[in-house]
């Protein structure tokens, strides 16, 4: 399948509306003069090769590609798009990410929610961050508005559990999915849609690094070997499809068919991949994300 390729922002000309304190990356709000939506936008960032050179990083696309994918799924998610700022007379990269919030509603992370089960999660006690444990915060929630008939909360957070693992998302933490609330004086009543997937794809290797992975004969080093590395924040660091698996134990089996059964091709989701630009995303980096993608897929349905 073939999709047209996306699109950039130029983004010089919206209004910096606040910085973001959560997380450890540079970001802050924008307001889209056009529209009046407020964007989150995340600047790329860079790395340090062997040779001491900097290389900048995917966290631009893997954003970008997870977005796509989960739009090929029919996966409620915030929306994303490649942008760029004038800064000094030269580009600098990164995307925006569309509020999940309108008017006064309240987004809630998923540590509160947890925390009104009477569980306290932190980094100290992440032996009680699991998949059950959320699936039960999720309970008193309505699914996301957007969200196919008949499901519930916890079947679409299964829908995003099914995107990590395909894309091999692997942080999945207490604060990356929550609860969104009308305003600050009532509970949570739904779902948000999924959000911040960058930590995704082989999106921190540099293409040297992934050239040698696509021509090696060392399996374990192989994108597929890379893939398979994959650790998530849920109890004991447990691979993406680890965590899907634990789903199905729990009975879940229903909930991850129906995502599964969403993709007819799996071009479909290695088109998501292909439409980067070029000049965000080289091609050594899209086989590499689609050898992942494609594995991930694979062992899915084993």
């Amino acid at each position: 399948m073939v999709r047209a390729e996306y699109a950039e922002l130029d983004i010089g000309g919206w209004t910096v509306a606040g910085d973001e304190e959560q997380g450890t990356k540079p970001k802050h709000w924008l307001l889209n003069p056009s529209t009046g939506d407020y964007w989150l936008m995340k600047y790329t960032t860079f790395a340090a090769s062997k040779d001491g050179s900097r290389y900048r990083k995917g966290d631009d696309w893997a954003e970008r590609i997870a977005c796509g994918v989960a739009e090929a799924l029919g996966i409620p998610a915030a929306p994303v798009e490649l942008a760029w700022r004038p800064v000094e007379k030269q580009r600098v990269y990164g995307t925006v990410c569309r509020s999940v919030l309108r008017g006064e509603e309240v987004l809630v992370n998923g540590d509160e929610l947890i925390a009104a089960l009477g569980i306290s999660v932190s980094r100290r006690w992440r032996d009680l961050y699991t998949v059950e444990t959320v699936l039960q915060a999720l309970e008193n929630l309505h699914p996301p508005p957007t969200a196919d008939m008949g499901l519930t909360a916890g079947d679409v957070f299964v829908g995003y559990l099914v995107l990590d693992a395909l894309i091999g998302n692997t942080d999945r933490h207490e604060e990356n999915w929550g609860g969104i609330k009308p305003h600050s004086n009532v509970p949570p009543r739904w779902l948000s849609p999924t959000f911040d997937h960058a930590s995704s794809l082989g999106f921190q290797l540099n293409d040297q690094q992934k050239q040698e992975r696509l021509r090696t004969r060392d399996q374990n080093r192989t994108p597929e070997g890379w893939a398979d590395r994959a650790k998530t924040r849920f109890a004991g660091s447990p691979h993406p499809i680890t965590v899907v698996n634990q789903v199905r134990d729990l009975g879940g089996h229903a909930a991850v068919e129906h995502w599964l059964g969403r993709i007819q091709q799996t071009e479909s989701l290695a088109a998501a991949i292909w439409a980067v630009p070029k000049h965000r995303m080289s091609n050594v980096s899209k086989e590499f994300a689609e050898r992942m993608l494609l594995h991930n897929w694979s062992r899915l349905n084993s």
